[in-house]
């Protein structure tokens, strides 16, 4: 169980997520507008979500300082390109989308934990027939260039530029203004203030997870006469279909740290330094 504040400028907008997340976490509301939206209040707290914020700029861009420190992130949609999106780097060109939607599940490889039968899925429950849906758009100018899609609107293959409703980037991932990311963080454009699906639930649940529960294994690079290798490329890969899950460089003595997900099986390779005899080093059987 985790302890989670969600902020936002009303708590209206908000309270179908509060709702649903309370279920399996403690889950606090921040108003924008309040006192309490500080930098000192919200570093007390495992994870940070925000919605329809309009004040992080105007008071200081408190959440921008906790996610410094290293507490996670998952940006919501919001009126003005304003909010967390904006502050920690995730994008500078947000928009939405008002009526019935649904999402295409383009990404299990990693962070989603269920194999969906079927890629589409809906949001809201039949009797909500119309909300806002945020998206951003994966054009490489307003949007890091890393961005891993987990779930994108307006999928149709002659579309001009995908429309991402939900992603994820790692510690370390290279922000909009060229920057690493301090933490893991996310964007989900689903909307907060009203009942979502089971599939739409579940694919917020699985980014939450994967925000708050990380393990760390650590590798060292070598060559074949076992020097260590420093600034050798390793790509880890998911061992269920092989995709690439991330790239990591090793430190000074050759060591690189992987951040692996519990129960999903990984593998990783390095390829040997130009002029080596090796063709390729593999870890096999990563499993947290």
């Amino acid at each position: 169980m985790a302890k989670i504040v969600i902020c936002s400028d009303a708590e209206d907008y908000v309270k179908a997520m509060i709702t649903a997340l309370s279920e399996d976490h403690q889950v606090f509301f921040c108003d924008t507008t309040s006192r309490d939206y500080t930098e000192s209040y919200l570093s007390t707290f495992d994870l940070i979500m925000d919605y329809i914020n309009s004040q992080e700029k105007r008071a200081g861009e408190p959440i921008q300082k906790c996610f410094e420190k290293g507490i996670p992130v998952v940006a919501g949609g919001s009126d003005g390109n304003s909010g967390a999106v904006t502050s920690i780097g995730i994008s500078n060109k947000i928009d939405y989308s008002y009526g019935q939607r649904h999402t295409k599940v383009i990404n299990n490889k990693d962070v989603i934990s269920i194999n969906y039968s079927k890629k589409e899925i809906s949001l809201y429950q039949k009797s909500d027939k119309s909300t806002w849906l945020y998206y951003i758009f994966d054009d490489n100018k307003t949007t890091p260039k890393d961005m891993m899609p987990l779930a994108i609107y307006r999928f149709e293959s002659n579309y001009y530029a995908p429309t991402v409703t939900c992603t994820v980037f790692r510690k370390g991932d290279l922000n909009l203004k060229g920057q690493p990311f301090a933490a893991d963080c996310a964007f989900i454009g689903y909307p907060f203030n009203v009942e979502l699906t089971n599939d739409a639930m579940n694919i917020v649940n699985d980014v939450i997870y994967w925000l708050l529960n990380k393990t760390y294994i650590t590798a060292k690079v070598k060559d074949q006469d076992g020097t260590p290798l420093s600034n050798q490329d390793v790509y880890l890969h998911s061992r269920l279909n092989g995709d690439l899950i991330a790239k990591h460089q090793s430190d000074e003595n050759g060591d690189v740290v992987f951040r692996i997900r519990h129960k999903f099986d990984y593998y990783a390779i390095a390829f040997d330094k130009k002029g080596g005899v090796k063709n390729a080093v593999a870890i096999d059987n990563i499993i947290a």
